[in-house]
């Protein structure tokens, strides 16, 4: 995967409140092994809501308040995920039941299986965040790898993996009511989501010269202002599903999709897209990849 745009994983912000129980943080019984997707061995400080856990560097001081939210947050957001693909990726590793999200320096993603690993710089913004109930993106862009299912279908084209996280963190934020943290001193959360989505498709769409062989396919994105990458551009392509035929168009797209048969070619994976797009809205979307010679049925 060579898109993912590290600065929009790791130092992003997001969004929300509504505080829940969290387990209490004794002297040595909440400090667990973890062992890292990278394969190192850890040991971290637990925090568990419902569905999720929060595992944090053990000398890190915690607002006990800034963590239940946090892991409100998270427990909500997981939710909606699974909700909306009715699926649960397949439990490689849990604690108590619930899915770990761990602060590791050296981090991995999980593709199709439950975990999320997170940078300090990330968790540092996310226990600062959710004092004032803005909260960090960066494990709810984590949580959508972990429901990655389309890796036969689309992932000869990487940024279709990689956007895959990006328009679904939106989402589930959104759904779960989480309130984003601004992306950067100059760009609030809002804003950063409308240059992702809207703003970074209009500009692949108003230049002429590009169509989805030079963006997607070869891993660049049309020039922007904040450096956004393929991933991103990709995204947009899933969000413009949803913007023109809502989420009802949009989850039988990722539906159908999960049963298509497999691509082995970029075209075929641009080719797949468009097909389950027709079938499930009835709109033809070759003008966005701007191909004609795409084939609309497999």
């Amino acid at each position: 995967m060579t898109d993912l745009t590290r600065r929009s994983v790791l130092l992003g912000a997001a969004t929300l409140a509504a505080a829940g129980p969290a387990f209490a943080q004794g002297p040595q019984q909440d400090v667990v092994n973890y062992q890292t997707i990278n394969g190192s061995a850890l040991q971290l400080r637990l925090f568990a809501g419902r569905r999720t856990a929060l595992l944090i560097d053990p000398k890190r001081p915690v607002d006990r308040v800034a963590v239940a939210r946090i892991l409100e947050a998270f427990d909500r957001a997981w939710g909606w995920y699974a909700d909306f693909y009715r699926a649960m990726p397949a439990t490689k590793k849990d604690y108590a039941g619930r899915v770990p999200v761990a602060e590791v320096a050296d981090q991995g993603f999980a593709w199709g299986a439950t975990g999320v690993e997170i940078l300090p710089s990330s968790t540092t913004l996310l226990l600062n965040g959710a004092m004032r109930d803005r909260y960090n993106q960066a494990t709810f862009y984590c949580m959508g790898l972990n429901f990655w299912a389309f890796g036969k279908q689309l992932g000869k084209i990487d940024a279709f993996s990689w956007g895959f996280g990006e328009v679904n963190r939106f989402y589930a934020m959104a759904a779960a009511g989480i309130t984003g943290a601004p992306w950067d001193v100059d760009l609030d959360f809002d804003h950063y989501r409308h240059s992702i989505l809207i703003d970074l498709l209009d500009r692949y769409l108003d230049d002429k010269a590009l169509t989805w062989q030079s963006t997607l396919a070869a891993d660049k994105a049309p020039a922007n202002p904040r450096g956004w990458g393929a991933s991103q551009l990709a995204g947009a392509f899933y969000h413009r599903i949803q913007r023109d035929h809502g989420f009802a168009g949009y989850q039988r797209f990722c539906r159908m999709l999960m049963d298509a048969p497999a691509a082995e070619t970029p075209k075929e994976c641009a080719s797949r897209f468009v097909q389950i797009a027709r079938v499930a809205t009835g709109e033809d979307y070759r003008w966005m990849f701007k191909d004609q010679s795409l084939q609309l049925v497999y």
